[in-house]
Formats: structure tokens, C-alpha cells, sequence
């Protein structure tokens, strides 16, 4: 009997790939060089609050993938999850790199550059950085299921202090270390340790597992330090106009946000009953996650060139955002009733 779907995953999802959406499009003017005052705080603040995109799709996967009642096999792990990324990966970065490596340029008249066409079916489009990153956490995954139980919650809470105060605090050593020249001192100290188990990424499986399945007695202090974590991130990026170390999901404040995040969509997810159609609804639009991920930008690209800029920067950003995911999702939506495409976005 096939195991029930949980629904708190599946809005997470959905957020989560609506977040991502909204970060690439108000990147537009954090990143914007010529972005006005008012464009670059309006940027700011909605791709601060959107921040916790990639976060949560990882956590889900750790949610699922660590679960102590799934069984899962090293053999199937690597011949059925860990191949099917690969295939995805592959496909996509070769789409990709056609785009705009070879189309692009040749309808510009650019000549070609076969360098930048190996990189760009090897590396991917910029977006593509997840799939890598989860064919490693996949493989690591046998591993970290033989200590992330019920049982080691205690050891579970040393990693997770461990992280924070190595891993998750060197961005705002690096930020320290902008105003105070000594603050670099403590970064290399912590460097020189090598604690990479505790990494950015593994932090984050790790603690979609731990969030589905441990009791949290103090749920509200983590949601105070998630929303002091957004407010603080987006203080500093429109202080300083840099958001290279405060949007990374290294950083703590991410990390705190990002936690708080899921945990309050977990909450309600399960508390939420919804009918039968309303379910079949979330259930539909969460399987389309991956598709709207992978191919949005191809969306993004064409609406920032058929359309142009209006004067209000909020309304710019939410009719952007609106249109990318109503066309992305529907695309993704028609595609999914296409036997070998549907394979391609994953429905």
C-alpha cells in the first residue's frame, strides 16, 4: 500500500519554489548597478523574505530522505534517485548551454565561443548549482542515516551548535572583518579546524529531518530569532549595499529564518485539513515544483526582454513575479501530460 503524501512537504515546496522565483526577480535591482534608492530597498526587501528558497527544498529532501521509516537501499539509492539527477542534470545543462552559449549569440550575430559552451554544458545555468549540490548530499546520505534518529537527539543538538558556531558564523566574521581588520584572524582561526562535516548544506538536510520529527518546546523562540535573523539581513544589506555575505545561506541569519520558515508551514500543514480537492490541488502543484525551478528562468529571460521597466518598482516586481509563476507553473502543468517530458520536470 503506497504511503500517504505529506501534505505540509507539499506547501512547503510550493513555497519554497515561489520564493526562488521571487529572489531571481528582485535581483534585478539588489543587483543592478544603476538601481535607484527605491528600487534597490524594494529589491531588498523582498529577496530578503525570499531567502529561504533553496533552504527549504533541502529540507524537505532530509524530511524524506532521512526518514527512519523509509527504507532505503545504497544500490537503489545510487541506480533509481542519484541517476535519475544525473540524467536531469545532464539534459538540462545541455538545454542550457544551447540557449545561451550557442542560440543567443548566433542570433546576435556574436561569434561562438567553444569554451564557454564546454563550461556552460559542465557547469550548468547559474540555478543548476542545486542539482550538483543534492547529487552529493545523495551520496552521503547512507551515512549521515545511521546517526540522524530519534535516539541521537542529544548528538543531534551538539552538530547542529557546532555549525553555527564554525560553519554558519563566517560570513559575519567576513562582514566583521570589513570594519575591524583583526575579525580575518578568527576566520582563519576557525578555517584551520577542517570541520566540513558540519557544512552549510549537510546542516540543512540534517535539520528537515530533525524539524518533521522532533518535538521543539520553544517554537516561538526560534520564530523570534527567524524574524529578527530577516529584519537583521535586511538592515545590513541596505546600510552597506552588499548582499554577497548577508543572502548566502551560510550565513546564520539565513539559517535561523529559513528554520523558523519551515517549521511554521510544518506546523500548519499538519494542523490543516483541506477537502479532497483542495489537496489534489497542493498535491498537483508541489510535483510540478522541480519543473517550475529548472525552467523559470527560461520564463524570467523572455519577460525581462518583452517587457519593460514601469516607474513603480513594487508593482514591476509583483507582476513580474505573478506572470513568471502563472506561466511557469501552466507550462510545466501541459508538459506534465507529456509522456516523456513529464520525466523532464519530474511531475
Amino acid at each position: 500500500m503506497a504511503k500517504e503524501r505529506n501534505i505540509s512537504l507539499d506547501i512547503i515546496r510550493i513555497v519554497a519554489v515561489l520564493a526562488v522565483i521571487m529572489i531571481h526577480v528582485s535581483t534585478l535591482f539588489v543587483g543592478a548597478e544603476d538601481a535607484t534608492a527605491q528600487e534597490f530597498f524594494w529589491g531588498n526587501i523582498f529577496n530578503s523574505i525570499s531567502r529561504f528558497g533553496a533552504p527549504l527544498f533541502l529540507m524537505v529532501s532530509g524530511a524524506l530522505m532521512l526518514d527512519e521509516n523509509r527504507v532505503i537501499r545504497i544500490k537503489t539509492l545510487i541506480s533509481k534517485n542519484i541517476k535519475n539527477i544525473v540524467f536531469l542534470l545532464l539534459f538540462w545543462s545541455v538545454f542550457y548551454g544551447c540557449i545561451y552559449s550557442i542560440a543567443i549569440p548566433m542570433l546576435e550575430g556574436s561569434p561562438l565561443n567553444y569554451k564557454d559552451i564546454i563550461n556552460a554544458i559542465l557547469l550548468g545555468h547559474y540555478h543548476m548549482w542545486f542539482l550538483h549540490m543534492i547529487i552529493g548530499i545523495y551520496f552521503i546520505t547512507p551515512f549521515l542515516r545511521e546517526f540522524v534518529k530519534k535516539e541521537n537527539k542529544q548528538l543531534l543538538n551538539l552538530f547542529f551548535k557546532v555549525a553555527m558556531i564554525t560553519q554558519f558564523s563566517k560570513p559575519i566574521v567576513k562582514a566583521l572583518s570589513l570594519i575591524v581588520e583583526d575579525a580575518s584572524s578568527l576566520l582563519t582561526f576557525i578555517e584551520q579546524f577542517h570541520l566540513d562535516f558540519f557544512g552549510t548544506y549537510v546542516t540543512y538536510y540534517i535539520l528537515g529531518w530533525y524539524l518533521t520529527n522532533i518535538d521543539i518546546q520553544k517554537k516561538g523562540l526560534l520564530y523570534c530569532c527567524g524574524i529578527i535573523s530577516l529584519l537583521l539581513t535586511i538592515v545590513y544589506v541596505q546600510i552597506t549595499k552588499d548582499s554577497s555575505l548577508a543572502y548566502v545561506n551560510s550565513n546564520v541569519f539565513i539559517l535561523l529564518y529559513s528554520a523558523a520558515v519551515f517549521l511554521a508551514l510544518n506546523s500548519f500543514g499538519t494542523k490543516y485539513v483541506p477537502s479532497m480537492k483542495i489537496k489534489k490541488i497542493i498535491e498537483v502543484t508541489s510535483k510540478l515544483s522541480f519543473g517550475v525551478y529548472i525552467t523559470h528562468v527560461v520564463v524570467l529571460s523572455v519577460f525581462n526582454k518583452a517587457f519593460q521597466f514601469i516607474q513603480n518598482p513594487v508593482l514591476f516586481i509583483l507582476i513580474c513575479f505573478c506572470s513568471i509563476a502563472c506561466v511557469s507553473f501552466a507550462g510545466c502543468f501541459i508538459a506534465s501530460k507529456i509522456p516523456f517530458v513529464k520525466k523532464l520536470i519530474r511531475a
